[in-house]
């Protein structure tokens, strides 16, 4: 996997590559579905106007403008039926919008994936995560799933949950080649959640007499041919934001502080779960005493009313009761 760094600071141009490869593993030491991170690539950059976040950043500013018909409309899917489709087509009419100077740079920083795959964020960056990168980050912690389908000439994305690509990462069997990873996880747990994203991908191939590939139970969509992953970072336009400080940061986090990292980070979600539980608890258990205190009252008024209305009752005549009670006696 690899994490790529769009963030914009003021020091001159240069290019680093960050990290020894090596097999990730949790604070435990275990491993399991863990893939070879590969590094990551930043970019730091200056007043050039060819640097290639710079290029990124100013073509993003004029295609949410320019383009807003080739925008995705907004939703946030989090199940794969409910998943957005993307065309080749539908690439291409992007791409075709865009300056080769823009696809030169993009390919650049995104440089660690298939073509098509670089292509398919591309898209999905104009189109649907810049435009609507607030209202992504106000559902917290996801990782956005993309399949390639070759065959199809389509792609399929939508959102995973961090709860639940930790179930999926747990339950997966070691020997499955896509799926969530263990890098997924330390990823999702770890990212700046207000200025960068986690894509997880893998592309599909049929064989080449164009039928179902023996072995995959009927699998109209191939062969996975390749799996991969990166963190990718919203070009920040306004260098006070805060969000590029932790974008930054996060980018410059090395891989093998990811685990550590990770189990901090989870134990602090699950202490303010179990704060937001607790307080909710108090919340329903002092709503609770309160109801049965207005019950109490509730049936102490009914009580009070009950006697007053008996008590303004009128009263009959002393006569008349003396002549009902005689008239009692004489029929006895």
């Amino acid at each position: 996997m690899s994490g790529v760094d769009a963030t914009k600071p003021s020091q001159s141009l240069h290019f680093v590559e960050v990290g020894k490869q090596f097999r990730a593993q949790d604070a435990q030491g275990q491993a399991h579905r863990a893939h070879v991170w590969k590094g990551r690539t930043h970019y730091y950059l200056g007043d050039n106007q060819s640097d290639p976040i710079e290029v990124v950043g100013q073509t993003q500013r004029i295609f949410a403008v320019d383009h807003q018909d080739q925008l995705l409309k907004w939703t946030f899917p989090t199940r794969r039926r409910d998943c957005l489709r993307i065309t080749y087509r539908a690439i291409e009419k992007l791409e075709n919008s865009t300056t080769p100077e823009f696809r030169t740079a993009w390919r650049e920083i995104v440089c660690a994936c298939p073509s098509i795959v670089a292509r398919g964020i591309s898209y999905l960056y104009l189109s649907y995560l810049y435009p609507y990168h607030k209202n992504i980050q106000a559902h917290g912690r996801h990782l956005l799933m993309l399949k390639v389908y070759e065959s199809k000439n389509e792609m399929h994305f939508w959102f995973i949950p961090l709860k639940e690509a930790r179930e999926l990462h747990v339950q997966s069997a070691e020997a499955m080649r896509g799926g969530v990873s263990l890098n997924d996880v330390q990823l999702i747990e770890t990212y700046a959640v207000d200025s960068s994203f986690v894509l997880h991908a893998e592309t599909f191939a049929c064989s080449e007499g164009g039928g179902r590939d023996v072995g995959h139970h009927g699998n109209l969509y191939g062969k996975c041919t390749w799996v991969g992953g990166m963190a990718i970072h919203v070009v920040q336009e306004d260098q006070d934001d805060p969000a590029l400080d932790r974008s930054r940061e996060f980018a410059l986090l090395p891989d093998e502080e990811l685990a550590e990292l990770t189990e901090k980070h989870a134990k602090m979600r699950e202490k303010r779960t179990r704060k937001k539980a607790n307080q909710k608890a108090k919340k329903a258990a002092a709503a609770a005493a309160e109801a049965d205190r207005e019950q109490v009252l509730r049936e102490q008024m009914e009580a009070a009313a009950l006697a007053e209305r008996k008590n303004g009752l009128l009263q009959p005549h002393e006569e008349l009761s003396r002549l009902f009670a005689s008239s009692t006696v004489l029929r006895r």
